[in-house]
């Protein structure tokens, strides 16, 4: 079955390899329209900030597809259940270990020439930036396997993952912040991760950065002007305007919570698999 998945994941390129390509040309394309942004100048803070946001959020919507190419997949897996050739807990397993190491190339690929060849991000971020943003996509790819089985028709699964994906930017800190949120909708700013993955990889990308001098007291145009001008300051400047962003350092926390957050759409896939195999050889019996 480990075999199999990854002769798969070579022969369609669509789902893995394909995104890659896409992630690639979509980020490159982004930190093109951000080049004025490359310069450490505190009027292109908030830029920087913006291009970050996008760096991750159109290749976590490619996710969609994933959840139409899977669908097709796991049907098929239903068959050869239903004929005794294959076990949920084999297709589980090798599916579940050939994907992990794929997120770090989709990282890779997302950011090694956008974020840090065109943009100029600090190269000594690059080991953090590549954990932050696979295990951020890797939320979003189990996401994906969790509708791709629950849901039968595959445009309903997509549609439900467009859902979470708008959910995800809408709550996620720096459209509306959470002081300005009533209950229930606080509850979406916690289980969504767009704002983990925000906070940390800005104080990854920013802490021991230095910038061009503003003076707060002749500035008219920038948003952000602090004094000294080096990273945590700069932070916290970006802070006043987006509160999600701040200068303290919650990258060990904020990893861990994006984490808990994919364990429980992968806790949900897995037991999707398992009663749908289960649910079809019963019907079989």
């Amino acid at each position: 079955m480990f075999r199999r998945s990854a002769f798969n994941i070579i022969r369609d390129p669509i789902l893995y390899l394909g995104r890659c390509a896409i992630f690639l040309f979509c980020n490159t394309i982004f930190a093109l329209v951000y080049l004025r942004a490359r310069q450490y100048e505190q009027d292109q803070a908030l830029n920087k900030m913006w291009l970050n946001i996008w760096l991750i959020a159109i290749p976590s919507n490619m996710g969609v597809v994933a959840v139409y190419a899977l669908n097709d997949e796991f049907k098929t897996i239903l068959r050869e259940s239903k004929n005794g050739m294959v076990g949920p807990l084999s297709y589980v397993f090798a599916k579940s270990l050939l994907v992990i190491p794929i997120m770090f190339v989709f990282a890779i690929f997302a950011l090694a020439i956008p974020a840090f060849a065109i943009m100029d991000f600090p190269i000594e971020t690059f080991g953090v930036a590549i954990i932050l943003w696979a295990c951020l996509i890797f939320v979003f790819e189990c996401v994906a396997e969790c509708l791709s089985v629950w849901f039968d028709d595959p445009i309903l699964g997509m549609l439900q993952f467009m859902n979470f994906w708008f959910g995800s930017f809408l709550f996620a800190g720096f459209l509306i912040p959470l002081r300005d949120m009533y209950w229930p909708f606080e509850l979406f700013y916690y289980i969504m991760p767009y704002g983990y993955y925000l906070r940390s990889s800005m104080y990854n990308f920013l802490q021991d950065t230095t910038w061009d001098a503003c003076d707060p007291g002749t500035n008219t145009e920038s948003a952000v002007c602090v004094t000294p001008p080096d990273g945590k300051e700069v932070l916290g400047g970006i802070n006043l305007v987006y509160a999600i962003v701040d200068n303290e350092d919650t990258i060990a926390k904020d990893i861990g919570i994006l984490l808990a957050i994919a364990f429980v759409y992968k806790f949900l896939y897995i037991v999707g698999v398992f009663y749908k195999t289960t649910k079809v050889a019963s019907i079989n019996e």
